[in-house]
């Protein structure tokens, strides 16, 4: 049975090229970070996905790179990254390769970890919708299930933040818009009645047209439900940067195409 499957794998990621680059086919040498060498010398982002750190939960980690290391085994993967060239992140400032990482068995693996808790969802900039979408169906799983790292991490309620002193700790929250506030320089998105004190996301005069490129106005964000991830500092409270609308998730108000 096991040299069937193989057979299938081998066949369904073509029988030409498989070492060949050029055709996006490569075979797995060693996992270094969030990002694996390849044989042919080709070092491939596991974009999209902010893995468990060796620090956060040394166990957990372990248990990633076995999986990675299982997971690439010695059968070749195939990275299509088509759609991402097209939207010009197929490459990295660090010349890592980015795109969809797909098994031999047909998985994606990003969303393989990101369902196994070994990740999160990290709000890429420019991920396509459809697969961005599938992720955060994988990472809602992952919470439900208690996978991997949702046994310690936990979803921040923005309009009662916990009082901490953060210094960029990667964070998820969610909550309700009180307040949107523009200035010539930032679009403030407040969660409470006191911006002093309360929960901010900032979001840049440059990233703008990005985030209403969707047809809506930043303004019409008050009293909306979103959830917002990305690094947060203390600045009079909470304060997260948002450079990517990747980053926000509105809430579905019904009557929304």
């Amino acid at each position: 049975m096991r040299a069937v499957w193989i057979i299938l794998a081998l066949l369904a990621l073509g029988s030409s090229g498989l070492a060949d680059p050029a055709v996006g086919v490569f075979h797995a040498d060693r996992i270094d970070g969030d990002r694996v060498i390849t044989r042919e010398d080709v070092r491939v982002s596991f974009y999209g996905v902010r893995m468990v750190g060796k620090e956060t939960d040394p166990a957990l980690h372990q248990r990633a790179v076995r999986f990675l290391t299982e997971a690439f085994d010695t059968l070749p993967f195939r990275l299509d990254d088509a759609v991402f060239r097209e939207s010009g992140i197929g490459v990295n400032r660090y010349g890592d390769r980015q795109g969809m990482i797909l098994l031999a068995d047909g998985r994606w693996l990003q969303e393989e970890l990101v369902l196994r808790g070994f990740g999160l969802w990290n709000g890429a900039a420019g991920y396509p919708l459809p697969l961005r979408e599938r992720l955060i169906r994988a990472e809602n799983a992952a919470m439900i299930e208690k996978s991997g790292i949702w046994r310690r991490f936990s979803i921040i309620d923005a309009n009662r933040p916990p009082k901490a002193y953060w210094k960029g700790e990667f964070i998820i929250a969610e909550g309700t818009i009180r307040d949107v506030y523009r200035s010539p320089s930032v679009t403030y998105l407040n969660f409470g009645d006191d911006w002093r004190t309360d929960f901010t996301a900032a979001i840049p005069a440059r990233a703008r047209k990005k985030f209403e490129a969707g047809g809506w106005k930043l303004a019409d964000l008050k009293n909306r439900s979103v959830t917002i991830r990305g690094r947060v500092r203390f600045y009079n409270g909470p304060y997260m940067e948002l450079d990517f609308p990747e980053q926000l998730e509105r809430e579905e108000v019904a009557g929304e195409g």
